[in-house]
């Protein structure tokens, strides 16, 4: 039974990677290519993969296979990099149960093999990972005892008392600093923890919290800065994100939502080499009169609950008109914001905010988030650069984002383009981790 089988049943096991990836090379060949988003794919391609990493990458005919490999025909097919998402909550829903009690090990190690299963090689949780496990969970990954999607985490966030996260279960999970040597103190805890990010919060919530103040916030980017970490803000409005690019933030979480971004805050972005996570999907939950078409989705039917999709569809019979338009009326311009920073040039990086509130589902949302992205003007291929090697340099993870010699092997197969239509990304026929593939069906079954 491999390492991917035994995750799947919930289990542990001293398997390593290294272990599963000593079988023969494996050269695909036939179908079509697309190693990195930013050039053309690669027709008639063919793909060499050994010991769980790319050998070589080409045309057919001109990458050989050695003796003894594997060939996978994969005509009619496409091969892209695994997906990567930068901004999860994890943890906190278990079916329809949403509660800071659902955050043990079954529940991760649950979540990351739903990522993996969606084609989803990494995932960083941004501020509400309590603990040890977090750190224990990745250590074990790094080892190779366990598998699933990459755990990257920002541990506990920060921000002023009760201001951190909007939804009440998750608030217990971040710092309330009110000092400057709080928030230094906060900072050093955590990067003690070896957490990939600092998260912060800058957000009144409608005026019902008080916000982390530019005093707070500046003490906590240059406490992180001296000790080499980064800094994500989770922002609303327009005035605050000014001001954290000038103070040196390292990206943004969402989109501005009070106004339109203007020039002189995308200046400042590309200045200061702010990125930009647009976070839309959970904002579209919002825009529907009723329920929309990507509730039949059959790669959400395969990672979701039965129950949880039908009381996201039942939600829909309760919406208020004028809920409804305000939603609308946001959303649009946060995509006419989106086109703004597009076409400067700002680094765009993938993320979803899954997990943030009840129902907002792990591990499909970031392949909505693909479409609506290219909804709001992305093209295709640049949706593809996003979701793979941008966000992989983003998080520094360097063996990830493109197929190309050396790096990791971890790819999806898709039956069909995502460059002619960027939905395409959920026609998952295959996914593979450094050079294994995953056993879907056994994860399928094990969930139902």
């Amino acid at each position: 039974m491999t390492l991917w089988r035994l995750a799947a049943c919930g289990l542990l096991t001293i398997a390593t990677i290294q272990g599963q990836t000593s079988s023969p090379p494996i050269l695909f060949e036939g179908g079509r290519i697309i190693a990195d988003a930013r050039r053309p794919p690669i027709e008639n391609a063919a793909l060499l993969v050994d010991r769980g990493r790319v050998i070589n990458v080409g045309r057919r005919g001109d990458v050989k296979a050695p003796s003894g490999a594997t060939r996978v025909d994969f005509t009619g097919k496409t091969i892209i990099p695994a997906l990567i998402d930068a901004h999860v909550h994890l943890g906190y829903q278990v079916g329809l149960n949403f509660a800071a009690e659902n955050f043990t090990r079954e529940t991760l190690v649950d979540q990351l093999n739903r990522y993996a299963y969606a084609g989803i090689a990494a995932v960083a949780s941004l501020g509400t990972e309590p603990g040890e496990l977090p750190a224990q969970i990745r250590a074990e990954q790094t080892s190779g005892t366990l598998g699933g999607a990459l755990f990257l985490t920002a541990g506990r966030g920060i921000a002023a008392p009760n201001a951190g996260p909007g939804t009440p279960e998750l608030k217990a999970a971040a710092y309330g600093v009110t000092t400057e040597d709080e928030a230094r103190r906060a900072v050093r805890e955590q990067v003690a923890h070896k957490v990939d990010f600092v998260k912060i919060w800058v957000d009144d919530r409608n005026g019902t919290v008080p916000k982390l103040s530019p005093a707070l916030y500046r003490a906590v980017i240059a406490e992180a800065h001296k000790l080499h970490a980064r800094v994500i803000a989770h922002i609303f409005y327009l005035d605050d994100a000014k001001d954290l690019a000038r103070a040196g933030v390292d990206a943004f979480a969402h989109l501005v939502r009070d106004k339109e971004v203007d020039q002189e805050l995308v200046a400042l972005m590309l200045q200061h080499h702010v990125a930009q996570m647009p976070n839309i999907a959970i904002s579209e939950n919002a825009i529907h009169a009723e329920a929309p078409a990507w509730l039949d989705a059959p790669l959400l039917h395969e990672v979701a609950p039965a129950a949880v999709i039908d009381r996201i569809r039942a939600s829909y019979a309760r919406r208020p008109p004028e809920a409804v338009a305000r939603a609308r009326a946001t959303y649009a311009v946060m995509e006419r914001s989106m086109a703004t920073l597009m076409a400067a040039g700002v680094t765009m990086v993938l993320g979803t905010d899954d997990g943030a509130v009840r129902d907002h589902v792990y591990a499909f949302t970031a392949h909505r988030e693909l479409t609506l992205l290219a909804h709001a003007g992305m093209p295709p291929a640049r949706v593809l650069d996003v979701a793979t090697r941008a966000t992989a340099e983003f998080l520094r993870l360097t063996d990830l984002g493109t197929l190309a010699a050396g790096k990791r092997a971890d790819f999806i197969v898709l039956t069909a383009n995502p460059l002619d239509d960027v939905a395409n990304t959920q026609r998952i026929d295959a996914v593979y981790a450094r050079g294994v593939a995953l056993d879907r069906a056994v994860l399928r079954s094990a969930w139902k």
